[in-house]
């Protein structure tokens, strides 16, 4: 079952403000359906990914399209965001998560290489606690610890 959550922030800094509750988008994670048994062999992969559309408007032609490993995906959280950039949410998480981002080369079906960038080998619930430290401004003294999975207090 997909967790979903509205998100708002309060703390603004300029160029960040948007009028009261508009809709600015939605953070998405998701795991892919890949039979391929180098990516569904893989432990708490997923892909954190933005939208200003629906999630399934955005994820319908997975399987044609090597930005969601050529496969079809299946939603574990769409985070509806207001007051707040999608893309700026996703950018931090990126960042948080670098360093245990896929190193995956795709073929697309043009034969052309293809880095897929969104996917992260990383636990579920590590990702909504980001997201949740994101949105109250605690992730500034956390970074992620890649043998303990989760995310520690900088030391």
């Amino acid at each position: 079952e997909t967790q979903g959550q509205v998100l708002a922030r309060t703390g603004h800094d300029a160029g960040e403000v948007l009028d009261v509750d508009v809709e600015s988008g939605h953070i998405y994670v998701l795991r892919s359906l890949s039979d391929d048994p180098a990516i569904s062999g893989m432990k708490d992969l997923h892909k954190i990914g933005f939208s200003t559309t629906s999630v399934e408007q955005r994820i319908k032609n997975a399987s044609k399209s090597p930005t969601y490993l050529m496969a079809p995906v299946t939603v574990l959280a769409d985070y509806r965001l207001y007051n707040t950039r999608a893309s700026w949410l996703e950018h931090l998480l990126h960042r948080v998560f670098a360093e245990v981002r896929l190193d995956l080369t795709q073929i697309d079906r043009k034969g052309r290489d293809y880095d897929p960038s969104e996917w992260f080998v990383v636990p579920l619930e590590t990702i909504n606690q980001a997201v949740a430290m994101i949105m109250s401004g605690e992730i500034i003294d956390h970074e992620y610890d890649r043998a303990q999975q989760r995310l520690v207090k900088r030391g």
